[in-house]
């Protein structure tokens, strides 16, 4: 792969990444993309791997010529060491988004002891401290987390981002079987280790000892054995001690790694090799995206609101628009209850039907009145029997005066002077039981005038509460109404979201898969066979399928559709209970005067 055919692969995965970045359910298989357009474009990467006890740390700091890393304490996360004007630190969290630190909280990500450090351990992908030195214009160095229990912890995630790997011995010179197991998972994974003996003093003897013993266990698996002491390079950069430095072969590991740094062919087969990877797990991401969440409860959702083939307005609004009818319909018949009442009478009939006027209070005057009808029949009833009785008597007395004109003729008026004083004596009866309902009712009446005004306003105030609960009834269904446009609308945002997944199968159908075909790449035949082949499968893969029944749907249409009004009170104003005094006492006639019986006692005895 030519210099210009990685410009170039570099320049299509933008348009891709630019493509998917547009969906945020694929978040992962586009930061990995992200990653591999990165690196493409980054100096070389070299990882260094080893314990904290092998002067890892100590090497880097000889690297790049100053004490940035402690000696012995391992960094919570993985470090990439690299150039820049503006020295800072660069976190990347586990999101994916970036923060950024002054060189003076370094310790942070580094010091065991402190209790952020395990915090940001679990919170932080990595971290890219940038530095001025000449060094890292060419590399980027990358420093893995602490090995725990002698365990060397490296991931395949990792390595994938790595050009070469630098492997830190120390004084001990044994490379134990755990080691060994590490070096040959590099080794399948395509990398050749340069393994680095880092003692406390350089020993041209030692150091050929060691690697006549190293070459026969693993040689076929090392690139290059190179031995320096950064113990040396340090004291030597403290002290200003040329020989010491010389000495500590330090220079020699600098210039081995420029000369590995603008090596090509290796970065190259590097970046072909990540980018089949990828396309594997694009390939096995689309695949499944229709089963997967959250595609399938979107899918799932739209489905039960389209409710059989129904449009959404059907099967939603309508429903909904009906209960809000109903409830219209209830608050307009409580808002004009009591217009229509001027009696005491129709308040009574309208309480039994409506029994949200009905409190503890109004119960009591309910019964009042009730009583004071019954009382006011009662008296009605007396009166009238009076009255018919009194006709009678007027009757009866017009015929005794008569007869008595006509005395000579008609001597004896006994029985009818009799029956004329049971007459008046049944009248005066009446009468006093008239004149007793009366006062009763007067009582009462007295009563009903008294918490007239008062009962009258508790009514309208239950009226009004009653209209409240309908206008919160409605209220509360247009909420539940709108939550469910909000649903609508976020599935059809998240479906929407989607909708470039079809722009990226275009792409690469014809754009990317001519970019392939047509420049000289670094892969093998194969290789270029399985891409290719993925790309058609990707193309081919039929995301949508039916669910291009949503296409006419937006969130303009859905809030023009969902549309609805709780205008109740403005439509129907309260019309409150407005009874005076006068609309609630009964008409009944005065109290009979009593029958003056004493003429006819007279009248009586002297027969």
């Amino acid at each position: 792969m030519k210099e210009e055919n990685i410009t170039g692969m570099v320049e299509k995965l933008k348009v891709l990444s630019s493509i998917l970045e547009k969906n945020s359910y694929i978040k992962d298989t586009s930061f990995k993309l992200d990653q591999l357009i990165e690196d493409a474009q980054s100096p070389y990467r070299i990882l260094f791997i080893g314990s904290e006890i092998e002067g890892k740390n100590t090497l880097i700091n000889a690297l790049v010529e100053r004490n940035l890393l402690p000696e012995k304490n391992e960094p919570h996360v993985n470090i990439f060491i690299r150039y820049g004007q503006k020295e800072c630190i660069r976190a990347i969290l586990v999101d994916g988004t970036a923060a950024y630190f002054g060189m003076e909280h370094l310790y942070l990500f580094t010091d065991k002891n402190t209790y952020i450090g395990q915090f940001l351990k679990t919170y932080i992908k990595y971290i890219e401290i940038y530095l001025r030195c000449d060094l890292l214009k060419n590399v980027i160095l990358m420093n893995t987390i602490s090995m725990e229990k002698g365990e060397i912890n490296i991931s395949d995630a990792l390595l994938q981002r790595t050009d070469e790997v630098f492997w830190v011995l120390g004084n001990h010179c044994n490379v134990a079987d755990r080691e060994i197991s590490v070096i040959k998972k590099i080794y399948r994974q395509g990398y050749r280790t340069y393994l680095i003996i880092n003692t406390d003093q350089y020993n041209e003897q030692k150091m050929a000892r060691f690697l006549h013993y190293l070459q026969k266990g693993c040689g076929h698996m090392i690139e290059e054995f190179v031995g320096v002491s950064a113990k040396q390079a340090m004291e030597a950069k403290k002290s200003h001690q040329i020989q010491l430095f010389i000495d500590s072969r330090i220079h020699r590991l600098v210039d081995k790694i420029n000369h590995i740094a603008n090596k090509k062919d290796k970065r190259e087969r590097n970046i072909a090799l990540r980018f089949k990877q990828w396309m594997v797990l694009l390939e096995r991401e689309v695949h499944g995206i229709k089963e997967r969440e959250p595609f399938m409860s979107m899918r799932d959702r739209l489905e039960k609101y389209l409710n059989g083939g129904h449009s959404i307005e059907q099967s939603i609004v309508e429903k909904n628009l009906k209960i809000l009818s109903d409830y219209e319909k209830e608050y307009a018949h409580v808002s004009q209850v009591l217009q229509e009442v001027q009696t005491l009478y129709q308040l009574l009939k309208v309480i039994e039907y409506e029994k949200f006027l009905m409190n503890d209070s109004v119960e009591l005057f309910v019964a009042l009145a009730l009583k004071y009808h019954e009382k006011v029949r009662e008296y009605r009833s007396l009166h009238s029997e009076y009255m018919m009785e009194y006709q009678y008597y007027e009757k009866l007395e017009k015929k005794f005066v008569r007869n008595k004109m006509l005395k000579p003729l008609f001597q004896d008026q006994s029985n009818e002077a009799e029956m004329l004083l049971k007459k008046a004596e049944k009248l005066n009866r009446l009468q006093r039981k008239c004149k007793e309902t009366y006062n009763a009712i007067k009582r009462i009446e007295f009563d009903l005038l008294n918490d007239l005004y008062t009962v009258q306003t508790m009514i309208n105030e239950l009226a009004e509460q009653q209209l409240e609960k309908i206008v919160n009834k409605a209220r509360h269904l247009k909420d539940i109404h709108n939550k469910e446009r909000m649903n609508i609308e976020k599935y059809i945002n998240k479906l929407k979201e989607f909708e470039c997944l079809k722009e990226m199968q275009e792409y690469l159908g014809q754009d990317l898969k001519a970019f392939i075909e047509r420049e000289q790449l670094a892969f093998t035949n194969d290789e270029m066979v399985h891409i290719l082949s993925a790309i058609d499968q990707i193309s081919a893969s039929d995301l949508f399928g039916d669910m291009d029944v949503f296409n006419h749907l937006t969130a303009d249409s859905m809030a023009q559709h969902f549309t609805m009004a709780v205008d109740f009170k403005e439509k129907y104003p309260f019309s409150p209970l407005v009874l005076t005094e006068t609309d609630i006492i009964s008409d009944i006639p005065p109290i009979p005067a009593p029958v003056e019986i004493q003429q006819i006692l007279e009248e009586q005895k002297t027969q």
